[in-house]
């Protein structure tokens, strides 16, 4: 059921279509950060490391509905229409002002601070996962915030310091932006749901004014701030943003700590999504930087998970032994992976994991590897 009514929340909110474009378009300049506490029902506005303003909200009926982590607002809309009322109506449920985050690689339709018209909920748990604000306080925060903004949701304790992850969000940054592919779309906010405002010609070179994530945010020749995606431009000069860590190997395992968490193809916030997984799942470590698990799947695949949507957990290590005459020990959990070396019945086992069909071991060199279930006991 829960999962049925994602499905319904989302494919309400793609109906998200009457809009005007956001007539100013900000630089990470005041430091804007947001912070939600689900258990309170605040919205903390901090400009410069500090509470400029707290507004009452209403978020979830309960407490899996609204998403916990750190999101970027990626999309803003005046007066959006929803579900076939226009935008204005006093039957709009979404009220005056759409600032649509982006949670875990969406395009910022799905969740959002937006107005209300039912201001009688505010301060309450009532939404199906949004967070809803008076109309005049949602339009002065719509006014204030920029498209990269990254807002920290929770249900902790608040105490006037913005603990989100660092990581997400616009940071200031100086240089040029060349363009390197062909009509490239300029968008809004740091997303492809964000709204294109015109494309830019190969060749085409823009003073850099921030990075967010895997979008750089340029300045047009008419003045407008504007994002494109890193692919398909160059930067270069100034302060650029540096490439991430490269991924160094580690071992263990990983717990999704979200109700679903996307798996990627790639170490990046816009690859492709191999598989979603719920929360509590578990994955075997293969290595770490300071944004990503690089996981290896019960198929043999390698694939990532943000630091946002996952922990490293301890490995609940126990011994396993050998219950036939020669079992093979493979260098990852597939049948067809290679064979590290073969033991014998009785040969007793480290077990440190799990994936799918295979319990994962440490050998006495330290080393990781993979046993089928059927062989050991």
């Amino acid at each position: 059921m829960k999962w049925c009514r994602f499905v319904m929340l989302a494919a309400m909110m793609a109906l998200v279509i009457s809009f005007a474009l956001p007539e100013t378009t900000y630089a990470a300049s005041p430091d804007y950060k947001i912070e939600i506490n689900k258990k309170t029902n605040k919205l903390y506005l901090y400009k410069n490391g500090k509470v400029a303003k707290v507004y009452p909200v209403a978020t979830g009926r309960s407490k899996s509905l609204t998403p916990e982590g750190t999101f970027p607002i990626v999309v803003k809309i005046v007066k959006p229409g929803w579900k076939g009322i226009p935008g204005g109506s006093s039957k709009n449920p979404l009220g005056e002002r759409w600032n649509g985050i982006s949670v875990r690689g969406d395009n910022g339709r799905t969740y959002g601070i937006h107005g209300t018209n039912n201001p009688k909920s505010i301060g309450t748990h009532a939404s199906s996962g949004c967070v809803r604000m008076y109309n005049k306080d949602v339009i002065a925060l719509y006014n204030t915030i920029y498209e990269g903004t990254p807002v920290w949701i929770h249900s902790g304790s608040s105490n006037n310091k913005w603990r989100g992850d660092s990581r997400v969000g616009l940071k200031p940054a100086s240089g040029t932006v060349k363009i390197t592919g062909d009509k490239v779309n300029a968008r809004t906010g740091p997303s492809t749901g964000s709204f294109v405002v015109t494309q830019l010609k190969k060749g085409t070179v823009l003073a850099k004014k921030g990075v967010s994530g895997d979008w750089y945010q340029v300045r047009l020749s008419n003045g407008r701030l504007v994002f494109v995606y890193k692919a398909y431009a160059s930067s270069s000069g100034g302060s650029v943003s540096p490439s991430p860590p490269k991924i160094s190997p580690a071992s263990g395992q990983v717990a999704v700590t979200v109700n679903t968490a996307n798996v990627r193809a790639n170490p990046s916030l816009n690859a492709p999504i191999l598989t979603k997984a719920k929360k509590g799942s578990k994955f075997t470590l293969t290595g770490i930087n300071s944004e990503w698990f690089r996981v290896k799947l019960s198929n043999g695949k390698t694939a990532y998970l943000h630091h946002t949507v996952a922990k490293k957990v301890a490995s609940s290590v126990s011994y396993l032994t050998v219950n036939v005459n020669i079992a093979n020990i493979r260098s990852a959990p597939s049948l067809s992976a290679k064979v590290l070396q073969r033991v014998s019945r009785g040969t007793v086992l480290t077990r440190t994991g799990v994936s799918g069909d295979f319990y994962q071991i440490k050998l006495k060199s330290g080393a990781t590897a993979y046993i089928h279930k059927s062989v050991v006991k």
